[in-house]
């Protein structure tokens, strides 16, 4: 992809309600250290600066929403429900929704092993996202876009709905007293070559099989079948 604005970028632009004035802003955002290096001699730098500075913006303005939306909470238990809405996985998430990994300038190896979905890398764009907003726009215009894109993440970790080890969280609801339920994670089908395999598994409830779900390992089958057997709990 040639690194220039398109628009695509202007439909980024809408989904997130902020039009850079500098429009550069926005590509180095999207610019992974891999297109950087390869494009060097172009004077191409990548977006690593940015994402420190959008790491140190987001803690703060997702830190002050809770902080004044919890105001019993001590230290603690604020930095534990901070660190829920700004871990890799909801970051990447949000990255997601808004399809930032279409719009990623990376390199020929990144985009030949998937980097365009890798959780990491579009976490890492969302900072960088977020911090090209302050540089262009100033502190509310970031701090606008960011309750924006995590609203709805941090209504769920205050309300405790927003969990990631879904097979713990499945366990410990198996566990409750006066409903103690056996639960078991079956590998029903293994799929592919050993180096692209695809896990099948089933969660079985007291020996009854409630759902199925499907993984690149069997960690991530057993996550994902966990929390759909979570939405259909009777």
């Amino acid at each position: 992809m040639e690194r220039a604005y398109t628009e695509k970028h202007g439909i980024l632009e809408e989904k997130i309600a902020y039009s850079f004035s500098d429009k550069e802003f926005l590509l180095l955002a999207l610019t992974h250290s891999t297109y950087a290096y390869e494009h060097r001699k172009f004077g191409i730098v990548s977006n690593q600066r940015l994402e420190f500075l959008g790491d140190a913006i987001l803690d703060f303005i997702v830190g002050e929403e809770i902080y004044k939306r919890k105001s019993s909470w001590d230290e603690g238990k604020l930095s534990k429900h901070r660190a829920l809405v700004v871990c890799e996985k909801t970051l990447a998430k949000v990255a997601e929704q808004l399809s930032v990994g279409e719009l990623l300038f990376l390199g020929k190896g990144e985009e030949g092993t998937g980097g365009r979905e890798k959780i990491s890398t579009l976490a890492d764009t969302m900072e960088s996202l977020f911090a090209a907003i302050y540089l262009d726009g100033g502190f509310e215009a970031a701090k606008k876009v960011v309750l924006s894109c995590l609203s709805p993440y941090i209504d769920q970790a205050l309300k405790g709905d927003l969990v990631f080890d879904y097979k713990s969280k499945l366990l410990e609801k198996a566990q409750m007293k006066n409903a103690q339920h056996q639960v078991l994670f079956e590998v029903v089908r293994e799929i592919g070559p050993v180096h692209d395999r695809i896990f099948e598994v089933a969660v079985l409830i007291d020996g009854t099989e409630v759902v199925r779900a499907e993984g690149r390992s069997k960690k991530q089958a057993e996550q994902e079948a966990s929390r759909l057997a979570l939405e259909n709990w009777k």
